[in-house]
């Protein structure tokens, strides 16, 4: 993929025409990278996303994270390097610049620490109605 990359690099700084040439992948004028996307996201996989991103762009392709996710702590691992980075800092305006990507990056979104609390709530209730219903029926 990187090959492709620099021959349309290349192309463009020699002023010929990139419509003459075809390069696997790219339907358009903008290069693009593929990134995993791994989590709590709407649409995990791999993502198609232009040649600049950064976390935002691989999260946007993914669909965004879900309600459960946990965005303290999104994990990205580049070339081997793991990182973490707290997306809720940056959406509230006191974190650090969004990490850039690059090519076969691994962006995973993890559920939030107190995602099972909702679990264990939900399934009490469910056990309380069936419990008032089978009361109400042996009255009658």
């Amino acid at each position: 993929m990187r090959a492709y990359c620099w021959i349309a690099v290349l192309l463009a700084s020699t002023g010929l025409a990139v419509d003459d040439y075809s390069l696997p992948g790219i339907n358009s004028d903008e290069i693009l990278m593929p990134v995993n996307v791994w989590g709590e996201v709407r649409n995990p996989g791999i993502h198609m996303v232009p040649w600049d991103s950064d976390l935002r762009d691989a999260l946007s392709a993914a669909g965004g994270p879900t309600s459960s996710a946990d965005l303290s702590s999104v994990k990205i691992v580049l070339q081997g390097i793991n990182m973490e980075y707290d997306l809720s800092d940056y959406l509230d305006g006191e974190g650090a610049p969004l990490p850039g990507l690059e090519p076969d990056a691994t962006v995973y979104v993890s559920a939030s620490s107190y995602e099972w609390w909702k679990d264990v709530v939900d399934f009490s209730y469910k056990i309380l109605v069936m419990a008032n219903v089978i009361l109400l029926m042996s009255r009658t």
